[in-house]
């Protein structure tokens, strides 16, 4: 069996998509230590996986210094183990990562938590997205610390020309744009889908439809969002779970009965129940929505949610309205028009069937492609 490498950034959006293939080789009998912040202990212990935490790395950074440091906290450690490795595989966020291989003297495959960029992609980019990549390169990754890690590329560039042998790409294919324009060596794989513990009991039976549901993911919590959603579809013919996020919904004033807002949701049960769902766009809330065959009202704010947002409206899955300021009366209405449109929730379903076929064979061949990589 072999001894495996995996490296990530201590971010939960490019971390959580990468834990199952670790279980897998895991199951499969293979040595598999992953190197990241100490904050991700416990659901990569889980899988079965080595832990090792980041060298010379605060235990509970602010988010500057995560941003600043883990980089070449990653990079420094992995280069560090005293081991013997077959294999590194490692997260596009993290792109030194090829590098990392070739001074490591190993093979190597490459994780995207989104739709994967190459040559014809990358122009596609949002200007914002554009910007924030940029910023990567001139605030994060200066001159000493690309030098270290024998970077010549900035982030866009190195993610869409710098490719491994072998790439694993967890969004559905029927997702990925311009999918024709990438090659065997990218593995499109719509991610399995598993039930939360809830920890809340929510009443459905009690929901009149449609029944909409309403979160800007785990990060973006916004008090004045949470109060215009309550205005502009409290006491209306529509039923309306609210995920608050860091807001405590006991801090939101009166709240009618039609509304039922909770700080955390299972999300994939709610999704079960949900006639359409109005979300930012990340990666996961997407693939979920299209794994539940959920049309969506599309909100997005920064990096991968804009384009994500653009591709659900392109494949007929989504409507899109503006981001902050937010209008109440726009998000009613759009939420409205996607829970009764039929031919939106058909396309939903033609598109749920799709990633359900997808996601029951795709991880078993990952996993094949990258045992074939370490036999060669």
């Amino acid at each position: 069996m072999a001894n495996i490498l995996m490296v990530n950034l201590p971010y939960a959006g490019h971390t959580n998509p990468t834990l199952p293939m670790a279980a897998q080789l895991v199951e499969r009998g293979h040595a598999v230590t992953y190197v990241n912040a100490e904050s991700f202990r416990a659901p990569i212990e889980k899988t079965g996986a080595r832990f090792v935490p980041y060298a010379d790395f605060p235990a509970h950074p602010s988010e500057q210094q995560k941003k600043m440091r883990c980089f070449r906290a990653a990079f420094d450690t992995s280069l560090g183990l005293e081991e013997k490795f077959d294999l590194l595989i490692y997260e596009m966020f993290f792109y030194p990562g090829l590098q990392l291989a070739q001074r490591l003297g190993v093979p190597c495959v490459r994780q995207f938590s989104q739709p994967a960029w190459n040559a014809a992609t990358a122009p596609d980019a949002a200007r914002f997205f554009r910007l924030g990549c940029r910023l990567i390169d001139l605030q994060i990754m200066g001159k000493k610390d690309r030098a270290h890690m024998g970077l010549t590329r900035g982030l866009m560039e190195s993610v869409a020309f710098d490719a491994p042998d072998l790439n694993v790409v967890y969004v559905p294919a029927v997702f990925q744009n311009k999918r024709e324009s990438f090659g065997e060596d990218y593995l499109f794989i719509a991610p399995p889908v598993a039930a939360q513990p809830a920890g809340i009991s929510i009443p459905y039976e009690e929901m009149p439809h449609p029944l909409i549901y309403i979160s800007l993911g785990s990060i973006i919590s916004n008090r004045g969002f949470c109060k215009e959603c309550i205005r502009a579809f409290g006491n209306k013919p529509v039923s309306v779970i609210l995920s608050t996020g860091r807001i405590d919904p006991a801090t939101l004033g009166d709240i009618p009965r039609n509304i039922h807002a909770y700080s955390f949701v299972p999300q994939i049960e709610v999704l079960s129940h949900a006639d359409a769902f109005l979300t930012h766009c990340g990666m996961n809330s997407a693939n979920e929505a299209m794994a539940a065959g959920v049309p969506m009202v599309a909100m997005p704010f920064v990096n991968d949610q804009i384009s994500n947002a653009k591709r659900l409206v392109e494949m007929g899955l989504a409507k899109r309205v503006r981001s902050f300021p937010s209008r109440g009366k726009e998000l009613y209405n759009a939420a409205l028009a996607v829970a009764g449109d039929a031919g939106m929730h058909a396309r939903a379903q033609q598109v749920k069937q799709a990633v359900l076929q997808e996601s029951a064979a795709g991880m078993e061949a990952a996993i094949a492609r990258v045992e074939a990589l370490i036999e060669t």
